[in-house]
């Protein structure tokens, strides 16, 4: 009888990490792809030519511009993996962006938003290009969730109407309710140093 109830018990918990493994896959549920992983379909560089593919990922080897999708959104959740190849190295994630950009150096979009991505203490900062900016960020939540430099990191943002909210690594770390602009461009910004991002999928999400 032990054996028997033993067995049990063991069919029983793979049983139950089958339906945990589905509900982990469903959480991707409705999302995109953006990145094919070997080539820059889909994408626009804007006033650079430092962003190439290579061995699967999106390199952005230093240099001001940035890579924008070509198609606009308005509500949605973006997920991605990226990381930082020097140290101190600069980024972000640009949305709701115009593709009009500045006529001079650093090329970034006349409005829009950005997330900060950078090896330093602004990270998860959200700031305005010709836009409004507030935010609130839990400083300790992201020294925890944190990795060194140089390892893969996995960074997700979610903006709804005026609400954005960014995780990292799978803490809930910078929200901000003074989104004014209704609809832009996703893209990854040039400012400093190296950069590698892979896996970039988005899912649009109904309005509020």
């Amino acid at each position: 009888m032990k054996r028997v109830a033993a067995g049990l018990f063991l069919l029983a918990l793979v049983a139950l990490n089958v339906r945990l493994g589905a509900a982990g896959e469903g959480d991707e549920a409705g999302f995109v792809p953006l990145f094919d992983g070997k080539s820059l379909a889909g994408w626009k560089a804007e006033a650079t030519d430092r962003f190439t593919v290579r061995d699967g990922v999106i390199v952005n080897d230093g240099g001001t511009g940035w890579l924008r999708s070509l198609k606009p959104y308005k509500d949605f959740e973006f997920r991605a993996e990226y990381r930082a190849l020097a140290k101190g190295a600069d980024s972000g994630i640009l949305f709701r962006a115009t593709a009009l950009g500045t006529p001079k150096p650093p090329n970034w979009p006349v409005k829009g938003y950005q997330l900060q991505v950078i090896d330093g203490d602004s990270h998860l900062m959200i700031f305005g290009h010709g836009a409004p900016s507030k935010f609130d960020r839990n400083a300790e939540a992201l020294k925890s969730a944190l990795k060194g430099s140089g390892e893969w990191q996995t960074i997700a943002l979610k903006v709804v109407g005026a609400h954005a909210e960014a995780s990292l690594n799978g803490k809930a770390i910078t929200t901000s309710d003074a989104i004014a602009l209704p609809e832009g461009y996703i893209g990854l910004q040039g400012e400093n140093g190296r950069f590698e991002w892979r896996a970039l999928r988005i899912k649009e999400l109904p309005a509020p």
